[in-house]
Parts: C-alpha cells; structure tokens; sequence
C-alpha cells in the first residue's frame, strides 16, 4: 500500500508474514520487489516515493529500506 501523509509525502509500505530471525532476512529477500513497486507508483501516478517500508507481521515492526 502507499498513502500521503499530513506532510505531503508519499509512504510505500508492503506488509510481509515470514518468520525470520532479524529485519536483515526481510531486506535482503524483497529490497528488488520493493524498487519495482515504487518504480510502478512514481511512474503511474507521477508521485516522488519519499519512503519505503517493509512492515514484518513476526517481528511486529517496520523497517525503512
């Protein structure tokens, strides 16, 4: 999902359930995925991405790519 904040910027989160040991597992499996998706919303809607989150459902945090 992506929204704008109360600032005017552009959050990019993707919700994932793996169980993993740290932040770094999740990093390193979707940090290309996550380049794709804000690519496709900075081109489909003309909108600058000005942060990138991976919100892990197991370790019930999020994490700035």
């Amino acid at each position: 999902m992506f929204f704008i904040d109360k600032e005017g910027r552009c959050i990019l989160v993707d919700y994932k359930t793996d169980y993993v040991e740290d932040e770094n597992e999740l990093i390193t499996k979707y940090k290309e995925q996550l380049k794709l998706y804000k690519n496709a919303i900075e081109r489909g809607k003309n909108i600058k991405v000005d942060k990138t989150l991976i919100y892990s459902i197991y370790l019930q945090k999020s994490i700035e790519i």
